[in-house]
């Protein structure tokens, strides 16, 4: 059950970046990288919240179509571009929403479990490349998406926006910020305590309303071996807000900041 989880603790092509427990956010590579796919290795907290961590591995994938069409598959997120490589960028995604089960904390053990489930919904974004002596690379996009009641109800709505800068010509440096608004459903799913669970665990009585659920910002950088090999590390940093974050699940017993790092490999070809 951990394994099925690790999700968060990886990143999908390269760097260890995309975490699936608290909040599946879009991650993104350099535009002047080609086809790629590759495995990662990172750490994570084990759900949205907690303090305990875990290792994973995972692979990604970042292909460009003969119609000029991009799919990228980072972690437990994924998109399907059918706008333009550069410019107005729209599609479909689907996210891996891991849940919270068979966790190490003696008394969060106790509260509601909840089961991985899938989330789909769509995205709309612009992309921005420099051309002048420095193509830097900047991107904002904002993705919507629901579980369509399975787990929790309503949407979740996620806003990120990235950057990449080449410092030589095999050497990428990148970072990215983001925040998240998610439904009362959403919250009551994840950082809620019933009666029920509060009876098992001792924890107090919960109920939240939804809001804005966090802030994010990661940093990363790319290093290209040779014509086909590219290595990476990054680091994720997420800062739970809101409602969520006065949850005694985090309140109590974990912490507000969900920290995920990794590095990984990938092999490249056009």
């Amino acid at each position: 059950m951990r394994r099925s989880r690790l999700t968060a603790a990886t990143c999908a092509l390269l760097l260890g970046g995309i975490p699936g427990h608290a909040d599946a956010t879009p991650f993104d590579l350099p535009g002047a990288i080609p086809n790629m796919v590759g495995l990662g290795i990172g750490s994570t907290t084990e759900y949205a919240g907690g303090n305990e961590r875990m290792l994973g591995v995972l692979p990604g994938l970042r292909y460009t179509t003969d119609s000029g069409r991009l799919l990228e598959w980072y972690g437990p997120y994924a998109q399907f571009n059918f706008g333009n490589l550069t410019g107005w960028q729209y599609g479909p995604a689907v996210s891996l929403r891991l849940g919270r089960k068979d966790v190490d904390d003696p008394v969060v053990s106790r509260i509601h479990e909840i089961d991985t489930t899938v989330e789909a919904g769509g995205y709309i974004g612009y992309e921005y490349i420099a051309s002048g002596a420095i193509p830097y690379r900047l991107r904002g996009g904002v993705n919507v998406m629901t579980n369509a009641g399975i787990e929790y109800g309503g949407v979740r709505v996620n806003a990120t926006g990235t950057a990449w800068l080449p410092v030589s010509r095999r050497a990428f440096l990148g970072a990215g910020i983001g925040l998240t608004w998610v439904s009362r459903s959403f919250n009551q799913t994840y950082f809620g305590v019933t009666q029920a669970d509060s009876t098992a665990s001792g924890l107090p009585i919960y109920s939240p309303g939804g809001g804005l659920e966090q802030y994010t910002g990661w940093l990363a950088a790319i290093y290209q071996i040779d014509k086909h090999w590219f290595a990476g590390a990054m680091i994720y940093m997420q800062r739970i807000a809101g409602d969520a974050a006065d949850s005694p699940i985090v309140s109590q017993r974990g912490t507000r900041n969900q920290i995920t790092y990794g590095a990984g490999i990938a092999y490249a070809w056009k």
